[in-house]
């Protein structure tokens, strides 16, 4: 592949490709044109936007490595940095978890759950200064009733700090980190923004939510523990070391009274 200039002979190949299966995928011809490794980048970071969870593999593409960003993306990660690149995925993985931040004041709005803990304590605080303020704009002639882009406009404006992630969902501000416990006596790399994955600690830290869609992952690690410690062979420190990760799993799920 080239980086510079014409189009090299592996993309050749997959251009040739992809315009040969047309008449079965339904795609359209990609055009005989100057082609650019910047234009696969461009494509697939708005695949990324446009498809949740597809993050992986498009972070893998053109020597590239991107970390997650909707399961709490901290640093750049790249291994050959480009600026262009970087900038396609950060403003498409930015647009997907303002989606998916909509969609948690939605729900909120109509009562529902939307998680557990402080963290969610402070995004239902946040939520409904939203709404306050909306109304308010509303009741003073300044927006239109029924106009969901208030709210939304509102809600960008508010740059509620949220990293989504598998396990749990992380609120740190990563200008104002109280609270973070995976910070607290830790050596932090110089430059690093945010919070160390390595040393999360979701059942203790002030800036954790447990979201509904977490619930099964921690009840399924209860289960699978207490089977483990059932065996009446277990050592003793092995024993010892279950019932300190029952200890932490019991903290997390008491934060939704499970």
């Amino acid at each position: 592949m080239t980086s510079r200039g014409s189009i090299g002979p592996c993309w050749r190949d997959f251009v040739d490709h992809v315009n040969r299966g047309r008449h079965i995928t339904g795609l359209d011809e990609i055009p005989p044109q100057h082609i650019t490794p910047h234009m696969f980048r461009r494509t697939m970071a708005m695949l990324t936007r446009d498809f949740p969870g597809s993050e992986i593999a498009v972070g893998m593409q053109l020597k590239h490595a991107a970390t997650r960003a909707l399961a709490n993306r901290t640093t750049g990660g790249y291994m050959e940095p480009v600026s262009s690149w970087a900038r396609h995925l950060d403003n498409a993985i930015g647009e997907r978890k303002f989606q998916r931040v909509k969609e948690l004041f939605v729900a909120d709005s109509l009562g529902e759950t939307i998680g557990f803990g402080p963290g969610a304590d402070r995004m239902r605080e946040a939520f409904a200064a939203v709404r306050e303020k909306a109304a308010e704009l509303r009741a003073t002639g300044k927006a239109q009733r029924g106009d969901l882009r208030v709210e939304h406009d509102l809600l960008q404006r508010t740059r509620f700090s949220i990293r989504f992630g598998k396990l749990n969902h992380c609120t740190m501000n990563d200008n104002d980190p109280i609270g973070a416990k995976c910070l607290e006596d830790a050596v932090v790399p110089e430059g690093h923004r945010g919070p160390l994955l390595d040393r999360c600690q979701p059942s203790r830290c002030a800036n954790s939510i447990l979201g509904p869609e977490h619930l099964p992952i921690w009840t399924a690690e209860r289960s699978s523990l207490n089977r483990l410690r059932a065996d009446p062979k277990l050592p003793a420190n092995r024993r010892a070391l279950i019932d300190a990760q029952l200890s932490e799993v019991a903290l997390m799920l008491k934060k939704a009274d499970q």
